[in-house]
């Protein structure tokens, strides 16, 4: 499930009332600073994920003087027309309603999975500079599209964690404490060869796309991937058991998947160390990319790419062939810019373009 054909919003930033059917390839949504632009692009995100990449807060996303908000959206197979399901997001203050077909679901997962969503923003460059945070979030996206058994593992490992974290700020009894070890080994262990297999599989479209984006960097690419325990110690049970009194001082698990990490090489060098800020936008366009293609050839299904100011994260040359390897991919993108002169148009009869100002969208 994988193109989006229809998008409604209401009540969301400063849009009240929005339609959109869009084109299974470019879609434009054209529109000066501050806008609204990226406003759209953050409803598609929220309803694929749940969240916002903007703000966690509900009373930030939700029109000014209103109660809700609500988000709508209809998907449809790339191979059938006719496979086709109806997704929506309602938001209050403090709470969130999720339906699909007119049936409530419980958790976003089923959501996400029929909406396999990647985003770009000026922000995206981050990934190579910040915490792991991002990095796993990444990762652990081609996971979850791509394994059966790692939201079950995910969900296990956090709520053992959540459980041991507890246990260790009441400085409960060692026995409490430990009743969850067992827990986090087993789950840590199997998202521990889940992510290893994905990125081994990753890798190799990554070096393609690196080379297509950037030929200037004649090193290939290594994607270092870091556990988030010592591997030299491969009984992690007896690593939790012997780092026991250090865990009850800080307060928390120091070693187990929630700390894993990507390091991105050229030439045994960090790649953010390397790499000049316009070409970490490019690394960050080959990542997803590459991601992309992998979750095409496994799924069977490509993926939607959200673009926020695409003008400001790569000149001419880039955007012209970051456009061409979406339309090679099959890949529906949608892009907001100041500007419908900045965005080459490849392929007329799969453009579809839109003007907003303050939050009133118009078609073109």
């Amino acid at each position: 499930m994988t193109q989006l054909t229809e998008l409604s919003i209401q009540n969301f930033r400063n849009c009240a009332s929005a339609q959109f059917e869009f084109s299974h390839g470019l879609n434009l949504i054209i529109g000066n600073n501050a806008a609204g632009k990226t406003a759209i692009i953050e409803a598609i995100w929220l309803l694929a994920t749940g969240r916002s990449f903007r703000s966690q807060k509900s009373h930030h996303l939700i029109q000014h003087n209103n109660s809700s908000a609500t988000l709508f959206c209809q998907t449809q197979s790339s191979h059938n027309a006719n496979d086709t399901h109806k997704i929506g997001v309602q938001k209050t203050l403090d709470n969130t309603l999720l339906r699909i077909d007119g049936e409530t679901v419980k958790s976003h997962g089923p959501i996400a999975k029929l909406l396999p969503i990647q985003l770009l923003t000026p922000e995206s460059h981050k990934l190579l500079e910040e915490g792991p945070k991002a990095r796993r979030q990444f990762m652990d996206w081609g996971c979850f599209h791509q394994s059966d058994v790692f939201m079950s593992a995910w969900r296990n490992y956090q709520r053992g964690l959540k459980q041991r974290n507890h246990a260790l700020k009441k400085r409960l009894p060692k026995e409490q404490v430990q009743l969850w070890d067992q827990t986090l080994v087993d789950s840590a262990l199997k998202i521990d060869e889940i992510r290893q297999d994905y990125l081994e599989a990753l890798t190799p479209y990554l070096v393609t796309f690196c080379q297509a984006l950037m030929p200037e960097i004649e090193s290939e690419v290594v994607c270092q991937y870091r556990a988030g325990w010592p591997k030299s110690n491969e009984d992690l049970l007896a690593l939790y058991q012997g780092n026991f009194t250090k865990d009850l001082q800080l307060g928390h698990t120091q070693y187990g998947a929630h700390r894993a990490d990507i390091r991105f090489k050229f030439n045994n060098q960090e790649a953010m160390n390397i790499l000049s800020r316009g070409q970490q936008k490019l690394f960050v366009c080959a990542l997803l990319l590459a991601q992309a293609s992998l979750h095409e050839k496994v799924v069977n299904e490509p993926v939607i790419m959200l673009i926020d100011d695409l003008p400001a994260e790569l000149d001419e040359i880039h955007r012209t062939k970051l456009l061409e390897l979406l339309q090679i991919l099959n890949i529906q993108h949608i892009i907001t810019t100041t500007s419908e002169d900045l965005i080459p148009v490849l392929n007329p009869d799969t453009y579809q373009a839109w003007s907003i100002q303050t939050g009133k969208i118009t078609a073109k």
